[in-house]
């Protein structure tokens, strides 16, 4: 793992990127974006990054289809991935979330602590 991590931000709302990217980056993390699931697969290959947030709702290619690329792919199949969505809660969205090999799955309007501890949790700082 790099000193600081590296995270993956795949999400097509700019404002999500930038609130995201700014806190993130002043906890200590190294940001790079994406903003379509085809860019964050092809992103993901070329820096390996030491985790994924994810969205699911998302033109070109969306999360669900673009985590099932990155499990299927030996470069970033075990990059850990963490789906974060504005959804309801939808139980059919969490289970294929689980299933597809997402760490966790969580809405964008979760306290900010405990996606750090998640993130944290998912690569073992």
């Amino acid at each position: 793992m790099r000193n600081p991590p590296l995270i993956l931000l795949v999400d097509d709302d700019p404002q999500i990127q930038e609130i995201y990217s700014m806190k993130l980056s002043a906890s200590g993390y190294k940001i790079i974006q994406a903003r379509n699931g085809e860019e964050g697969v092809k992103i993901a290959k070329q820096e390996r990054p030491d985790l994924i947030l994810l969205d699911i709702l998302m033109p070109v290619m969306d999360g669900a289809r673009a985590l099932v690329e990155l499990r299927e792919d030996p470069e970033t199949k075990n990059i850990p991935v963490l789906i974060l969505t504005s959804l309801e809660d939808r139980p059919e969205d969490i289970k294929f979330a689980k299933e597809a090999g997402a760490v966790d799955f969580m809405r964008k309007d979760i306290d900010f602590n405990d996606l750090l501890a998640k993130i944290k949790s998912a690569i073992k700082v």
